[in-house]
């Protein structure tokens, strides 16, 4: 009788082979949740690999432009209008060979020998070098906006070099301070500059411009820019005036010459288009070519004046360090 097997036995394994089959069941729904969580991953892995994540397309324009500028050598009408790139020094200096009218208004002209010097960056980007607009300091730096003065020393002319000058005085060299505000708004450049020669014959000039710089390729950089003055009678007379002495003594020298005294005025209006070619990482080529045109009625007026419009032409190389 103890051999026998009870009744209570078929329920129990009943009840184990139901709670295996239930945690069998479990099991093969967690395992099956897991593979397919595991293939979503993968599948979200995957699709991550083949889709980049977004990028801002303005930062890498920027960052774009910013490589082709600092990788071009570049010459442009407002060099001060724009903080150096990277806040580093720049320093470019060049020799060019120049044809232009030996004055503004001349029908003559002649070959002359350009020097270029450019230095920018100099403490903290607040001071600049340069052979055209002289030694400057940014006294106002907002990025965009900049505002400064600059002092110069050149001009004058040499009356031997036209027969229309002929008796007159050579006109010397004089110093020269401006006071500038530039306004930079990629890939434009403004500036207005007021300046006043010293010396015994002061004048003042009072300049309008715009620039446009662009670089097509790292090696390759284009300024264009556009310029308009205006001066006051004694710059006119200065330059464009002949006194009754200057008169006679002209005539003396075969140069009949009426007096003429000049009031203040509109002077010339130009367009420049400066090209650069960087050859190596430190050489380039460049080419320059303007255009001015008389326009105010003082200067026009002036016997000095043979024409209103002329070019000039210049072609040399350039070196950055």
């Amino acid at each position: 009788m103890d051999n026998l097997p009870t009744n209570d036995e078929p329920a129990v394994s009943a009840i184990h082979r139901g709670r295996l089959s239930l945690g069998a069941f479990l099991l093969t729904i967690g395992l099956n949740s897991h593979s397919i969580a595991q293939a979503s991953d993968s599948a979200q892995a995957s699709d991550s690999a083949v889709q980049p994540p977004e990028v801002d397309e303005v930062e890498v324009t920027t960052r774009k432009q910013s490589a082709l500028d600092a990788e071009a050598i570049s010459l442009s009408d407002t060099p001060d209008a724009e903080p150096s790139v990277g806040g580093k020094t720049s320093i470019v200096v060049g020799l060019a060979a120049r044809e232009a009218p030996v004055y503004d208004g001349s029908k003559k002209s002649k070959v002359s020998p350009f020097p270029y010097i450019d230095v920018h960056g100099l403490f903290h980007d607040r001071v600049f070098i340069s052979d055209i607009r002289g030694l400057g300091v940014n006294v106002v730096d907002l990025g965009a906006f900049r505002a400064g003065m600059s002092f110069n020393y050149g001009g004058g002319r040499t009356s031997s070099d036209s027969p229309r000058l002929r008796g007159l005085p050579d006109i010397k060299a004089a110093a020269a301070v401006s006071g500038f505000m530039t306004y930079s708004l990629k890939p434009f450049a403004f500036e207005l500059k007021v300046g006043r020669e010293l010396g015994s014959q002061p004048g003042t000039e009072v300049q309008l411009g715009a620039s446009l710089g662009m670089a097509p390729t790292p090696r390759w950089h284009i300024s264009v820019g556009t310029q308009i003055n205006w001066h006051d009678s004694r710059f006119n007379q200065k330059y464009f005036g002949v006194t009754p002495a200057e008169a006679a003594q002209a005539t003396v020298s075969g140069n009949l010459l009426p007096s003429y005294e000049p009031k203040s005025s509109l002077g010339t209006v130009g367009m420049t288009a400066t090209s650069v070619y960087a050859l190596t990482e430190h050489w380039g080529l460049v080419t320059r070519l303007g255009f001015r045109d008389v326009i105010g009625s003082s200067i026009k007026n002036s016997p000095l004046t043979e024409r209103t419009f002329g070019g000039d032409f210049a072609l040399g190389a350039i070196y950055k360090f």
